[in-house]
Order: structure tokens, then sequence, then C-alpha cells
């Protein structure tokens, strides 16, 4: 490898971390027998889903670092951040197959559990401004779950790669 940022490795371990995300993601479903995009969660595999990426940003800051040299620090955290790019992608795809494919109804059911819960709280008090408010909430859904997708597996990449590069310049 004659310069630190090659293409292929980081590719291979973006879309082996998003892999193992979904990976995860059917394992929650199959044991709860739960829509993993309605309702709480609570189960050691969303930690999980929380570490995955961590450990493949490391694993392959390693792995690079062992076949190329280091020059600068924005070289270590180029990886990581695309390692949570290409993780989030990986994740989102299998969002959007879920949700229209594998269940369909993922909507239907988060719009019925957005509206139970605002009866519930008694906030609205006409059912013109209860319908909008769950409408609003089911427009805001998809774009919500990619972009927040997004947004914490580029934040965990970075941070991963920064603590990562800390120990890895100092050796």
């Amino acid at each position: 490898m004659n310069s630190f940022f090659s293409i292929k490795p980081v590719l291979k371990f973006g879309i082996l971390s998003g892999l193992l995300l979904v990976l995860n993601e059917v394992i929650i479903n199959t044991l709860t027998q739960t829509n993993p995009y309605i309702g709480e969660r609570n189960s050691v595999f969303s930690l999980i889903g929380l570490i995955i990426p961590v450990v493949m940003v490391v694993i392959a800051l390693n792995y690079l670092k062992k076949h190329a040299t280091f020059t600068s620090f924005g070289q270590i955290i180029k990886p990581g951040l695309i390692i949570g790019l290409l993780t989030a992608l990986v994740y989102i795809a299998y969002s959007l197959l879920f949700i229209y494919s594998i269940e369909p109804n993922t909507l239907a059911e988060f719009e019925q559990m957005n509206r139970e819960r605002s009866i519930a709280s008694g906030q609205f008090k006409n059912e013109e401004d209860l319908n909008n408010a769950i409408q609003l909430s089911r427009n805001a859904f998809l774009p919500g779950t990619i972009l927040f997708s997004i947004a914490i597996n580029l934040f965990i990449g970075f941070l991963s790669a920064v603590i990562t590069a800390i120990f890895v310049r100092n050796k």
C-alpha cells in the first residue's frame, strides 16, 4: 500500500460494519418478534448496535496502521468518517427494504402508536389537530430515521477515529 488512504480496505470495513449492524437488527427482529422501528428498545442488542461501528473503526485503523505510515491526523480521521458513512448507507438501505418490503405496515403501525400516545396525553382538543400532528410525525419518520442514522454513525466513526488516532500516533 503506497499511501495511507487506500479505498479498498476502508470500503470493506465500512460495508462489513453496515452488514453487521443489519445482522444485529435481524437478530433483534427475530428474537423479539417485534418491529425494531416501532416501540422501545432496551436489549443488549441495542448496545451491540452502537459498539459494532466503534470496533470496526478501531480494527480498520489498526489494519491501516500496519500497512501504511501516518503523516497527519486527518489521514487517521478520514477512514473513520468514511466507515461511519458506509455503515449508515448500508443500514439505511436495509431500513428502506424493511419498511417497504419486509414489514410494509411499519408506517401504519407507527401512525397508530403515535395516535394512541397522543390521545393518552390529552394534549389535542380536536380531531383535526390530532390528525395534523400524526401526519406530520409520519412525514418526518423516514427522513428522521435516515438523518439520525447518518449523524450517529458519522459521530461514532469520528469519535472512534480520534480516540484511536491518539493511541496510534503515540506509539
